[in-house]
């Protein structure tokens, strides 16, 4: 498979699905990805400070909320049953299954192996949610003109359901405890699959008897084009480096004896910058072309992340907010260029593979940190730094390589956590 080739005929497993108009269809989509999203950023804070409590451990904290993301290795297998089934049914069905996790995750939050298990099980609904909320659903169901707005209202919404998550785990652990903190995540899960059953139905499209390995080819012929796997490569280090930033500023908060209230409401701070940057991302740096406009959010990020590394808490709260922000702006670009590239009926098994290296490398950022978690001062932030130092030299080669006229896709998400 040379890289430098297109991926060849994609689509002929059939028309893709007709897109529906209607707003109520946005809202549902927006209705169940918010209430997933608020269920998502409270489980990774409630579960870090739990660990947190019962080890003393960073290493361990980071390690347990990690677990979660391991699933994405398994992505592509996922993404080929997300292309086979019905798109409503699966969607609802991911959140059914996070929330069963989360139930008997409050009632065996005392034992780790079981805590471990569970995160790691309830990685698989939390992969399927997303590839199908963020990547199959809009093209399904809304129509071409339309979905540039619909994905950027997507986005911002998702945005700031990350800071409501954030700060009601905070007040949650602090007010109920990690036991009851762990049910309301489950409760949430629930209104989010019972939200989703209100989309309308998106049949897989027939096409006859197609193996797994078939599907497995469609996505990694995606992967190899070569503008896709240079931004593969790129972002994959920059999760490598900030993938679990978040979980690691609320371990080691936690581990100074900052409140874990408190800590949820500083980097809401954050979030919530990054949600408006989502919403306004399409008239960010209009003049730069779209790989100069990601060398300058991975500049931007970078910066943020040095001012993170200092023992201020003024110039951390800055640079988490700059880093926020910079990859906010790439997001709603990224994933509409996929949407209007991808055909809607490989769109699943295409961006799944994609995703198992560039979201893949989410949970591998909290292992590093959590190796790094043996030193102290700047020396915890060097590997991080360093493996994000790579990255942007990547991307400055392929943008000196094509030009600054060139074409590349237009982003790409962090972990979309």
């Amino acid at each position: 498979m040379a890289t430098g080739q297109a991926p060849g005929p994609l689509t002929e497993d059939g028309p893709a699905p007709a897109p529906g108009t209607g707003p109520r269809t946005m809202r549902v989509i927006i209705g169940s990805s918010i209430l997933s999203k608020v269920a998502d950023w409270q489980l990774g804070i409630v579960v870090p400070l739990a660990v947190l409590a019962q080890t003393d451990s960073v290493a361990m904290s980071l390690i347990a909320i990690s677990l979660r993301g391991v699933t994405y290795v398994g992505s592509p297998f996922l993404g080929s049953l997300i292309d086979r089934l019905d798109k409503r049914t699966v969607f609802a069905l991911s959140q059914f299954q996070q929330a069963l996790c989360l139930v008997l995750l409050a009632a065996l939050l005392t034992d780790r192996l079981s805590v471990a298990l569970l995160l790691l099980l309830s990685g698989f609904g939390g992969v399927v949610s997303t590839i199908t909320g963020q990547f199959v659903l809009i093209p399904s169901l809304i129509a071409a003109p339309e979905r540039p707005t619909a994905v950027a209202k997507l986005n911002s919404a998702v945005e700031f359901a990350k800071v409501l998550g954030l700060v009601l785990g905070g007040v949650g652990f602090s007010t109920l405890g990690p036991v009851a903190a762990c049910a309301g995540i489950a409760v949430l899960y629930c209104a989010a699959g019972s939200v989703a059953l209100l989309l309308p139905r998106v049949p897989a499209v027939a096409s006859g008897h197609r193996g797994m390995r078939r599907d497995l080819a469609v996505g990694f012929r995606w992967l190899g084009r070569r503008e896709i796997l240079w931004l593969v490569v790129t972002m994959t280090l920059t999760n490598l480096a900030v993938g679990q930033l978040e979980r690691v500023l609320v371990t080691t908060f936690g581990h100074q004896g900052v409140n874990p209230g408190a800590i949820s409401v500083v980097l809401a701070g954050g979030l919530l910058v990054g949600a408006v940057g989502s919403r306004l991302a399409p008239s960010v740096l209009p003049s730069l072309g779209p790989e100069a406009r990601i060398l300058a959010c991975q500049l931007a990020a970078f910066a943020g992340l040095l001012l993170v590394t200092t023992p201020y808490l003024a110039a951390q709260l800055a640079g988490y907010t700059l880093e926020c922000l910079a990859v906010a702006v790439s997001n709603v670009a990224s994933i509409t260029h996929r949407q209007e590239t991808i055909p809607v009926e490989v769109a699943g098994r295409a961006n799944a593979t994609i995703r198992m290296f560039i979201t893949g490398a989410v949970p591998l950022s909290g292992f590093l940190y959590a190796a790094a978690s043996r030193f102290d001062g700047f020396l915890f932030w060097l590997p991080a730094l360093g493996v994000w130092a790579v990255a942007i030299v990547i991307w400055a080669v392929h943008l000196r390589r094509v030009g600054p006229a060139g074409r590349a896709p237009e982003g790409a998400d962090r972990g979309d956590h």
